[in-house]
């Protein structure tokens, strides 16, 4: 009973996972490559959460079914691709991604199913340590390097684990307590993620970012600058391109002829600002001018039309541009005679 309302949580939970992976490209320029391994790491953790209850009936001398290594040896490949396809440039990523492919269907293919579980495991382990090295040439340039560090570990950590457990199962660890723990590792493996990208929303468009700078080799060779960063900032300042809240990297680069890359460099290099920085500020000024010149507006209003997606990550922007919520702001700099007969609403 437990084991089977743990699958079904994480078949919840992939689902929602699923639901932002494919909305993501909205939002930023996710390789093919990220997309395909998103897919097949959600697909094969499902698979194997929902295994787990037919495991948990083996005897001590019986091995799990072939189908079970290859669901494992699927999310270890899906990991890797989705989250290096995010932390590295295409021309240093592809062909890592696909070796580590081939290389995870041959072991599928070859390795005994009753080798299946620490194999696949320690390869996944393997792969979580490769991408903490990613992680940690982007230092410098992330400020979050503190938090998916830890959290890229944890997962190697975790992979390790139930690696060492499945090489003692069947002999010291029973099948139905392999199951139990390791469903409850996904189970928080989920939750992990889950709260990852709810406390940092943007966390992918930030990466690619700080992607695009660490391995940054000048392409604005060809380009005007000056022209190019003038019809930036028209798109800014006479279109009010930043009310856009699906407004991306990707999308912007489009509408001023550039390539992503290009336009992070041009960002950088003329205005001395990330794209969330640049656009953050814009809209954090175009809501300081509102809630001074329209004081009947509620603070959520002004925020969710100059951009922002919802009323945390609009006083959070606010505060770290002016050191003000919203509603003190307001107050500070509405004019007397204004505040005396009007409602301030907050």
């Amino acid at each position: 009973m437990l084991l089977s309302a743990l699958a079904g949580a994480c078949t919840a939970f992939a689902a929602l996972l699923a639901v932002a992976l494919v909305t993501a490209p909205a939002r930023m320029a996710m390789p093919w490559s990220a997309r395909i391994g998103g897919a097949v790491m959600l697909a094969g953790l499902t698979m194997t959460a929902w295994q787990h209850v037919g495991l948990a009936a083996l005897g001590a001398t019986d091995a799990p079914p072939w189908s079970y290594g290859t669901g494992l040896f699927a999310q270890s490949w899906g990991f890797y691709a989705l989250l290096s396809g995010v932390l590295q440039p295409a021309d240093r990523r592809r062909g890592l991604v696909i070796t580590g492919g081939a290389l995870s269907a041959a072991l599928a293919a070859l390795v005994p199913p009753a080798w299946a579980i620490p194999v696949s495991l320690t390869l996944g382990t393997a792969y979580a340590l490769h991408l903490g090295t990613l992680v940690y040439r982007l230092r410098a340039t992330r400020r979050w390097f503190r938090l998916e560090l830890p959290v890229v570990l944890a997962f190697a950590v975790m992979g390790l684990g139930v690696g060492v457990a499945g090489a003692l199962t069947p002999a010291v660890i029973p099948w139905h307590a392999f199951a139990l723990a390791y469903s409850v590792q996904i189970a928080a493996g989920f939750l992990l993620v889950s709260a990852l990208l709810l406390l940092v929303p943007d966390l992918a468009t930030k990466t690619q970012e700080a992607v695009t700078t660490s391995y940054a080799q000048s392409s604005l060779g060809r380009v005007d600058v000056a022209e190019a960063a003038e019809r930036l900032q028209r798109l800014f300042e006479d279109e009010h391109l930043y009310r856009d809240e699906d407004l991306g990297l990707a999308k912007l680069a489009r509408r001023v002829e550039l390539s992503p890359h290009q336009l992070s460099e041009l960002l950088n290099v003329r205005f001395g600002e990330s794209f969330s920085k640049f656009v953050r500020r814009h809209r954090v000024a175009a809501a300081s001018r509102m809630l001074v010149d329209e004081p009947r507006a509620s603070v959520l209003s002004v925020g969710l039309s100059v951009g922002f997606g919802s009323q945390s990550t609009f006083y959070a922007a606010f505060k770290e541009e002016t050191g003000l919520v919203p509603g003190e702001f307001r107050r500070r700099n509405l004019p007397s005679d204004h505040s005396g007969n009007a409602q301030v609403i907050d």
